[in-house]
């Protein structure tokens, strides 16, 4: 299960997880604003080893992604079995490589667009048999307050 070399795990003070495949990825999405009033206290590679974030020219400045010499372990390994807890009820927490690698993986996926999701909806919800006009009319009909 190999990771990008510079994976970043960013905690937010809700323990929501934000995984980034580099830190360029990490600092171009993140704003300064948010780093300088502190909205995410925590940062680690998925070794484990402590990541400095910081907005050193202020909140319109841009945000830096350094290494420390440090390492947290168990602070990691409590911040991801929580993100688990909190977004994926029922199931067991995973440790913190297989949670960025989760992550990075589910981010990747293609996504359907809204349309796409409210087609499958309908298509889904509909009566075996029924014509793509009907389909069209019946969501006429509910939209108009009928029935």
């Amino acid at each position: 299960m190999d990771l990008p070399p510079d994976t970043v795990l960013i905690f937010d003070q809700d323990d929501d997880l934000i995984v980034f495949e580099s830190f360029v990825h990490a600092t171009n999405y993140l704003e300064a604003i948010d780093v300088s009033e502190g909205e995410y206290p925590a940062a680690y590679s998925p070794d484990a080893r402590v990541l400095a974030l910081t907005a050193p020219q202020g909140p319109e400045g841009p945000v830096d992604l350094t290494k420390t010499d440090s390492s947290d372990l168990a602070d990691l390994e409590r911040r991801v079995a929580r993100y688990w807890q909190r977004h994926h009820v029922g199931h067991p927490p995973r440790d913190p490589l297989r949670t960025a690698r989760f992550l990075i993986d589910r981010d990747n996926q293609p996504r359907k667009g809204w349309l796409s999701r409210v087609t499958g909806l309908l298509k889904r919800n509909s009566p075996e048999g029924e014509s793509t006009s009907s389909h069209h009319d019946h969501s006429t009909e509910q939209g108009g307050g009928g029935r």
